[in-house]
This record gives C-alpha cells, structure tokens and sequence, in this order.
C-alpha cells in the first residue's frame, strides 16, 4: 500500500513513465516547467482527500481514482516487459482485493505496447480511442464552446502537469458528416489557437477513424473498460 511518505517516488517513477511519451506528442504532452511540484500536489490530493487506491512495488506504482461507480486507473507505472507475470499482476491483484467486481477504466497510450496487451490479457476491451492531430498555432482559450457542420466541440486546457502553447480542441462525440466536420475542425482550432484537435471515437467506428487518418490524425490513445 501507498502512503503520503512515498510521495517524492512516486512523482519520480511517473515522470520516468512519462518522458519516453514526450517523444511521441510532443506538443500535447509538453511538461510544465513545474510538472514535478504540480504532480505531487495532485497526487497527495488523491492519496489524502480524492479516495483513490495506490500500491507499489519496489519499482512500480499504481493508482486508482474513483470514477461514477468504478475506478480510473491512469497512472500506473511497470517498468519493462513485467507487466503480465511481474509488478504489473501483482499490483492488479492487489487492486483486485480491494475493489473487485468493480467497472475498470484503464487508459492506455497507444505507444505503450506491453500495457496494452496487459489490459487485453485482463479481460479488457477498448471502449473508445483519443485520435490526435497536433498543431503548430498557440495563445488560445480553454472553454470556448464551438458549433462545427454536424459536431460540436470544446476546447480543453492540458492537466496542470502539461503546458501545450495551447488548449486543443475537442470532439466528444461522432460527427454526422465526419469528413466536412473534421476538416472545419482543424481550421477552426488553428483560428482558435488551439496547440491540436483531439477527437473521441467509440470502437468500431470505422469509417470516422478513416477520415481521421486520411486528416492526418494518427490513433493517440485508448481507452479499456471491464471489471475486476
């Protein structure tokens, strides 16, 4: 189990999670100049008033925070390939212990190869997928409401621990006419100054993933959801 006097490492080890993600969206992952400070503010929150669940090992982490009726696991670190039959059983196990039976939301980066196919060997399945397509335009504002052909949209500011030059816009659901919305979308967020376009889609929606790829959006994120 985790405590606040394990506050220092865990902000260690998830920096050292997130720095090789750095390198695959640079603009949307940007860090902070204060990510470490931001980091364990937001985590002794959690670990003292946001009711989440945390465990470690020598040398992985993991955190669940409440969500509706389940749990959100986000920040969970497993060096290496030792997720299936290492620290990564054993921290779901102890997870497990505490919260199952419980609905599961396990965020996945699609750069993270092994913790995707944890997830799949867990009994998860992908829900729905964040496409990105970062931009080079900044100075933009967050909770501008925009009404796109067919879709509606928001822009959103990073989490503290990330500092885009901008918020990006973002598509929560899936447009009636995918191909006219997106390509409004980009030009509307470079308009906007927006640092991307981030754009929600459920599985098995084929033919806007398409689109997507042909806007040069690339697949940046999926989302896993089951049970314990």
């Amino acid at each position: 189990m985790v405590t606040s006097a394990d506050l220092d490492w865990i902000v260690e080890v998830l920096e050292e999670r997130r720095r090789p993600l750095v390198k695959q969206a640079p603009v949307f992952w940007r860090p902070a100049p204060d990510a470490a400070a931001q980091s364990r503010r937001f985590f002794e929150y959690l670990l003292t008033e946001g009711g989440a669940r945390a465990f470690r090992t020598d040398d992985a982490v993991l955190i669940a925070t409440p969500r509706g009726e389940g749990w959100l696991v986000d920040d969970m670190y497993v060096p290496g390939e030792g997720w299936a039959d290492g620290d990564g059983k054993h921290l779901w196990d102890a997870l497990s212990s505490e919260v199952g039976g419980c609905d599961i939301r396990f965020v996945c980066p699609t750069y993270e190869v092994h913790r995707a196919e944890f997830a799949r060997a867990s009994g998860l399945q992908v829900a729905e997928s964040w496409w990105l397509r970062e931009l080079d335009t900044a100075g933009g504002e967050a909770g501008v409401h925009v009404q796109l052909p067919g879709a509606v949209a928001i822009t959103v500011s990073a989490p503290p621990v990330y500092a885009p030059l901008g918020p990006n816009l973002f598509l929560p659901e899936e447009p009636r006419d995918p191909s006219t919305a997106i390509s409004a979308a980009v030009d509307t967020a470079a308009e906007l100054g927006c640092a991307g376009v981030v754009v929600n889609v459920v599985s098995g929606a084929d033919a806007l993933s398409s689109v997507l790829r042909d806007a040069q959006f690339r697949r940046h994120c999926d989302y896993f959801t089951g049970s314990l």
